[in-house]
């Protein structure tokens, strides 16, 4: 590659780097904690902390009455019962009625109605990574999962002119110069776990683009095919759904379907869903784990009213477009793997965050200390103040979430907006911290022990709130919130430790109060030690 091109792709490498990389430090770093949401389900909620009985109790009396209070005379679009898991021992019911969901859950001991406790933690860290929590007044969470999707393209771009601009990759991926200056261990370690970790970043920014895209592309490929009709386009891929006939009969039993094995497998399904319940056209559909851990679920479909299968039903349908897409969500939520499997995608996911922010903090100081910046030095300390901010303060805020969730005391149906407010609060406390402390070497340290301090403590709130302490269930094989607490301890510990490690402030003369052209013009000027 000849000199021109190799600088032309390294200045895109850089430029998508440091105008978007904010983003996909975001979406990095919210992706960890994303891979556990059922187990922080299990930390916030003591109802989940429950053992699952033998034979659950039936529920299906329970289900039709609450359908139809909470229909009230109006026809169910949708309906679904979930069964009661080892992760979640408890029967859960959605029905969908004019546009509007609703939840309820049974115990699978006793059948009785059980509280309701409000969204809050782990619906929150789930999605704020999947779509942003994007508000509805702003196109709601298609647009967000559509810029997740974007993010995720982005970091395709910064890989591929990445790999282009490091032409001595088997060097590269095995040089740490941990006794040079701070600009150069930087340099070697986003080199050397940007190349270790690239099969993985590949995969996962491949597939986070395609699970975000899909939302854009719906109504996109809707208007062009279908003059905007998105349930014209959902009938011609998937299929029609059956319309209903207007004549009522009896339907099946719920408590019996759910213990109707899969003809091949022989498993038990996870949940049902429910069209047209009620009328002759009733469609009952079965979702089995499938055989390949790749897949979601495996699905039968039979008659509400009688009990046949429907065979060749649209959600039985599978060729090798809907495998390749139906593994899209396994590949990137590691659900084919067991808990090791999470913890691999945890160290990388967090190697993609490191990697990523280090990247916008040698743009910066390349520019403020080097030659190649043309602006002012206030003007990369604004920027610096910012992007340490938004990186320092985004671990506070989601493990300030885990205290809100313990000591939160107001209305159940408010618990999800609280935990957005407390969690943006606390995110731009951390950006003005930054400003507020101009040292962004400083700022870092700060922050940092926060949140190894943050972490270390929730274990202990955990166990002061719910009488549950980590250790005593560790020692008797452990349950998922107790590893939660174990993990917290841990990662507390190592980021503690880090911080007091870490610098007070920059070590290297600082070049800051030169003005840029004295910068561009010196180049005998004293600059960074390499």
């Amino acid at each position: 590659m000849n000199r021109e091109r190799h600088k032309r792709n390294y200045d895109l490498h850089s430029w998508v780097g440091i105008t978007l990389g904010l983003i996909v430090f975001v979406v990095a770093f919210t992706g960890c904690f994303a891979l556990f949401a059922d187990d922080f389900r299990t930390w916030e909620d003591p109802a989940l902390r429950t053992d699952l009985p033998d034979t659950p109790a039936p529920v299906a009396a329970r289900f039709e009455s609450w359908m139809e209070e909470t229909a009230t005379g109006e026809h169910v679009d949708f309906a679904s019962l979930y069964m009661p898991t080892e992760a979640q021992p408890f029967y859960t019911g959605y029905v969908f009625v004019g546009r509007e969901f609703h939840e309820t859950r049974w115990s699978s001991v006793t059948g009785e109605r059980l509280d309701t406790r409000g969204h809050g933690l782990s619906i929150w860290l789930l999605d704020i990574h999947r779509d942003f929590m994007w508000p509805d007044f702003l196109g709601g969470r298609t647009i967000g999962r559509g810029l997740v999707g974007i993010a995720g393209i982005v970091l395709l771009l910064a890989i591929l002119t990445g790999v282009i601009a490091h032409t001595k990759i088997r060097e590269e991926a095995y040089s740490m110069r941990l006794k040079r200056s701070p600009r150069l261990k930087w340099q070697d370690s986003h080199k050397v776990i940007g190349l270790w970790g690239l099969p993985f970043f590949i995969m996962i920014s491949f597939t986070g683009a395609v699970l975000g895209i899909v939302a854009l592309l719906a109504p996109i490929v809707a208007a062009i095919a279908f003059k905007g009709d998105v349930e014209a386009l959902e009938h011609a891929v998937f299929g029609d759904h059956a319309e209903p006939t207007g004549r009522q009969v009896r339907m099946l039993s719920l408590d019996e379907l759910r213990t109707l094995q899969h003809p091949q497998s022989g498993y038990l399904p996870e949940f049902i869903s429910l069209e047209n319940y009620g009328d002759e056209a009733a469609l009952f559909n079965l979702f089995y784990p499938a055989d390949s851990e790749l897949l979601m679920y495996e699905t039968v479909s039979v008659s509400g009213a009688t009990g046949e299968r429907v065979v060749n039903h649209r959600l039985e349908a599978t060729t090798p477009a809907s495998r390749a897409t139906g593994a899209m969500a396994p590949l990137h939520y590691a659900t084919y793997g067991g808990l090791w499997l999470k913890f691999l995608y945890l160290v990388l996911g967090l190697g993609l965050a490191v990697v990523t922010a280090l990247g916008s903090m040698m743009w910066i100081e390349r520019r403020k200390f080097g030659n190649e910046g043309t602006r002012s030095a206030k003007f990369y300390d604004r920027l610096g103040h910012l992007n340490t901010g938004v990186i320092m303060g985004l671990p506070v805020a989601t493990l300030s979430l885990f205290y809100l969730d313990k000591l939160y005391a107001g209305a159940e149906t408010a618990r999800l907006a609280a935990t957005g407010w407390t969690y943006f609060a606390v995110w731009g406390a951390g950006v003005i911290f930054a400003f507020s402390r101009r040292n962004d070497y400083a700022t870092t340290r700060n922050l940092m022990m926060l949140t190894g301090v943050l972490a270390m403590g929730i274990p202990v709130l955990n166990g002061m709130t719910t009488g549950d302490w980590c250790f005593a269930h560790l020692a008797s094989g452990g349950r998922a919130y107790a590893w939660v607490d174990f993990a917290m301890l841990l990662v507390g510990g190592l980021t503690l430790g880090a911080g007091f490690l870490a610098p007070k402030r920059r070590i290297e003369r600082i070049r800051g109060d030169l003005p840029a052209e004295v910068r561009l013009n010196s180049a005998t000027a004293p600059v960074s030690a390499e």
